[in-house]
């Protein structure tokens, strides 16, 4: 099983110091919705983010946006091999049912991460498809999840050829895999990866985007461990 953590993710709702900002005002009459009920979004208040700490990394939900389609539309996902979770900048962790078909337009997506914001659980009459739970660090979700081995992906991390690294962990008897990747948009991480993980690396030499690095670790996990 593959466990991937997409941590310190820039996804939240807007933050009580701009909710009167003119642009999350006419954001909120655009789409008739409540100011505080709203998802920040860099692409549409990205002015007020101006006057917020940190403000030039957060309001990025497209990040796990693609992130999941690229990891629930696996073939590793529908194999039953992966559980992809969530973590946010303010400590919530969000659980998906493998079996949840996200939509892949983008507005529909932040309707459902506002309700889910607001209601907590999306479920079916049958299943529980999203979960949120609220005061969830980094540490607590890594106590939680079965795994034999953590990997964070860093660009400071050692540089690997992640098809020879599995390859590697295989022949030492490692299958449940925990990975941490970043879900936001630059910098690093404010927790210190390191200390939760038995190994931090790199797989190229630039920058890549969290959904890039999920697709290549999807594939490669697969190629690897499920043969």
């Amino acid at each position: 099983m593959l466990t991937i953590i997409l941590a310190e993710s820039e996804l939240e709702k807007i933050p009580n110091k701009i909710l009167s900002h003119p642009s999350v005002i006419s954001h909120s009459r655009q789409f008739n919705k409540r100011p505080a009920n709203m998802i920040l979004d860099s692409s549409f208040h990205h002015s007020a983010m101006k006057n917020i700490p940190e403000g030039e990394r957060r309001g990025r939900p497209d990040i796990v946006h693609i992130s999941l389609l690229t990891a629930l539309e696996s073939i590793l996902n529908k194999k039953g091999e992966l559980k992809f979770i969530v973590h946010t900048r303010n400590n919530e962790a969000i659980y998906f049912n493998p079996e949840t078909r996200l939509m892949k337009n983008y507005i529909r997506f932040i309707g459902l991460i506002e309700q889910l914001f607001e209601k907590k659980i999306i479920a079916t009459e049958e299943k529980t498809l999203l979960e949120l739970r609220e005061n969830k660090t980094l540490e607590n979700i890594l106590e939680e999840e079965k795994h034999d081995f953590v990997l964070s992906f860093s660009p400071d991390g050692k540089k690997v050829k992640l098809s020879n690294y599995f390859k590697e962990l295989k022949e030492k008897k490692h299958k449940n895999i925990l990975c941490i990747i970043g879900g936001f948009p630059h910098g690093t991480f404010c927790n210190d990866i390191s200390k939760y993980s038995d190994d931090v690396i790199s797989i190229y030499d630039e920058m890549l985007t969290a959904w890039t690095v999920t697709g290549e670790l999807l594939v490669n996990y697969e190629n690897t461990f499920c043969k």
